[in-house]
């Protein structure tokens, strides 16, 4: 029976993909999309609002804070499970992926699936086209700059870029003074 709960979470979740994809992306249209979603979730606080052409893989291992937005192109694999917190921005075509590929016998094509939890901390902003990889936490007030890899966890109010994302500045110290 929870398996087949599971399967009609995920059919509803891509009926409103479907359905709500010709749709531009209004504010209304963003929290329409949200609201009729919700159900499908471990967890969904409210005001979620989720943009076209979002994928959400294993939506049941997926818990959501209040005020979470997902922009246009948003990929989201949570096998391993992934928590998001209050006020959360996901840049466009983001990617957070719980999972990866292990090798076996020369080929990654059957070695043993790895995962792991990703959380996200209230009031983070994973900018465009920027990856977190599984067992990553990200702290509170964190900026993941445009296309970076999270492959580390990040502390708290900092920014974060490059490929593997290094901490660039912490936001609560004084900006580096500009030489003229």
């Amino acid at each position: 029976m929870d398996t087949l709960l599971r399967l009609l979470k995920v059919l509803w979740l891509h009926m409103i993909t479907i359905t709500t994809a010709w749709l531009p992306d209004y504010t209304f249209v963003l929290q329409l999309r949200g609201f009729l979603a919700r159900p499908c979730f471990k967890k969904c606080g409210r005001n979620l609002q989720i943009a076209s052409r979002v994928y959400i893989g294993f939506p049941n291992r997926l818990e959501l804070g209040r005020d979470v937005f997902m922009a246009c192109g948003t990929w989201i694999q949570a096998t391993g499970g992934i928590s998001i917190e209050d006020e959360v921005l996901l840049g466009p075509y983001s990617v957070l992926v719980a999972g990866d590929h292990t090798e076996l016998d020369g080929s990654y094509r059957f070695g043993v699936a790895s995962r792991g939890p990703i959380r996200l901390g209230k009031g983070s902003w994973i900018g465009a086209h920027a990856t977190v990889t599984h067992s990553v936490q990200i702290g509170a007030g964190v900026l993941v700059a445009a296309n970076a890899v999270v492959t580390n966890s990040l502390p708290a109010h900092c920014i974060a870029g490059g490929i593997p994302a290094k901490v660039i500045r912490n936001k609560r110290e004084e900006p580096l003074a500009e030489t003229k």
